[in-house]
């Protein structure tokens, strides 16, 4: 589980990077990923899709899917 606070635009760029980082992880390498934007009643809050466009997660999934051969 990789929780990011999703009304801390400040940070988003600094969280993206260590997800990338964890993801290249050989130890963490075919464990699901649960990413969780905490704050996200805040009026600030980024939505669903502007979270997951901020942190990239679709090249993320992109590459699991390569692999999974789908």
């Amino acid at each position: 589980i990789y929780v990011v606070d999703s009304a801390d635009e400040g940070n988003l760029d600094i969280s993206k990077i260590q997800l990338q980082q964890l993801l290249t992880s050989q130890s963490l390498e075919g464990i699901p990923l649960l990413v969780l934007g905490n704050k996200n009643d805040l009026e600030n809050a980024y939505n669903e899709e502007k979270l997951c466009k901020s942190l990239d997660l679709e090249s993320i999934m992109l590459k699991e899917y390569e692999l999974d051969g789908l």
